[in-house]
């Protein structure tokens, strides 16, 4: 019996622990998503982009799918062309879905609102994949239509 209530405790313990760990890492990508919306509001793309990881197969996929840029800096190249500041609007993220895939990975979904002055706005869906490098979450695949 006592081996028994040593094993349930074990158990519990894990559990508790795994529980933290996902709320750390979930507070972590939100903290982007804030981030992203920050940048993106302020017309600092080199901002928005920092977001991205830093690996050549960070990938961006746009218009349904019709086109991807590969690389953190040809995704910047892309923004700087395509959204000059003005514009830009302002960017408001709301997550649908924060799923663990492995302590490196969580996939995201959700919507995107961009509003602009004039009182129109652009929404559409997004999603992708986010990555742990070094202790730090980055956007890694974003496909947004």
């Amino acid at each position: 019996m006592k081996n028994l209530h040593l094993f349930i405790f074990i158990i519990l313990l894990f559990s508790f622990n795994t529980i933290i760990a996902q709320s750390k890492a979930e507070k972590a990508i939100e903290k982007v998503k804030e981030l992203e919306e920050l940048y993106w509001n302020k017309g600092d793309i080199d901002g928005y982009v920092s977001l991205y990881a830093p690996e050549s197969n960070t990938r961006m996929i746009y218009k349904g799918g019709e086109g991807v840029v590969m690389g953190k800096e040809n995704i910047l190249a892309f923004y700087q062309k395509y959204w000059p500041k003005d514009k830009m609007g302002t960017l408001k993220l709301d997550y649908d879905k924060l799923e663990k895939v492995s302590n490196k990975y969580y996939y995201v979904s959700g919507f995107f609102h961009v509003s602009y002055p004039d009182k129109k706005a652009v929404v559409g869906r997004f999603s992708g994949l986010m990555k742990k490098i070094k202790g730090k979450w980055y956007l890694y695949t974003d496909h947004s239509g």
